[in-house]
């Protein structure tokens, strides 16, 4: 029994957005002007990549969208106590960042999602959170000179010159 292709409409609208977007932010890039900024990658780069994979997404997901074979197609179920439990952990990592700071808030909200989502090896989850966040805030504090909340909890010890 052969299937035949189709084109699989919800694929398809979610590739042709995710394309959309991918232009629409790399068009926007492009007609932005080059300031002269003292970081050494311009403010037009993490745009210009996020665009790009934006794009690339959406050109695979269509790909699949009319590669995929007709036929019974199994969907799996949306965890919707998963899904608003890390929304929550989201938001609180938003509340607590100027308190927490990056580091720290983030790695909390990493664990507890990863938590939520199945993980039962905390000190592993909260490693991986701990070496994503320092690692995302040494890029942009000293790599882009952009300032990522250090945390009052953490800033009278860490930086007390401010």
């Amino acid at each position: 029994m052969s299937a035949t292709r189709r084109l699989q409409l919800p694929e398809a609208a979610v590739g042709l957005f995710s394309t959309g977007l991918g232009l629409f932010v790399l068009a926007d890039v492009s007609a932005t002007p080059a300031s002269a900024a003292k970081a050494a990658v311009g403010p037009g780069a993490f745009p210009a990549i996020i665009g790009f994979g934006l794009v690339a997404v959406g050109v695979r997901l269509l790909y699949e969208a009319w590669a995929k074979r007709a036929g019974p197609d199994e969907i799996p179920e949306l965890d919707l106590k998963a899904a608003a439990l890390g929304a929550a952990a989201f938001a609180a990592m938003i509340l607590t960042l100027e308190w927490l700071g990056w580091v720290i808030a983030g790695s909390l909200m990493y664990t507890a999602v990863a938590w939520i989502f199945g993980s039962r090896k905390l000190f592993a989850s909260l490693a991986v959170g701990v070496l994503l966040t320092a690692g995302t805030y040494f890029l942009f504090d000293y790599g882009l000179d952009l300032d990522l909340p250090l945390g009052s909890l953490l800033e009278p010890i860490l930086d007390p010159a401010s």
